[in-house]
């Protein structure tokens, strides 16, 4: 399976760019892989999820998990490493 990011995200006109970065989580002797698509731009509507008091976050993004060689669904595990991730 390939990831189609860009079907998942509004305002295509405003942002075209969508961003990515691969992060792994060691814990133990598990290793977790996950990739982060996102959009960022000033103009993006806020998204209380992602900001803090001292940092606003424009845009949306999306987290899914890596296996050995495409995306894989994600387990109930994965979302608690995904809200520790962001």
């Amino acid at each position: 399976r390939f990831p189609i990011a860009e079907s998942l995200f509004q305002e295509p006109c405003l942002q075209p760019y969508i961003h990515n970065c691969e992060v792994t989580i060691v814990e133990g002797r598990h290793t977790y892989r996950f990739c982060i698509f996102f959009k960022q731009h000033c103009r993006l509507h806020l998204n209380p999820l992602l900001s803090r008091d001292d940092n606003e976050f424009r845009g949306d993004a999306v987290i899914m998990r890596v296996g050995t060689r495409s995306v894989v669904n994600m387990r109930p595990r994965d979302a608690a490493l995904a809200d520790y991730m962001m």
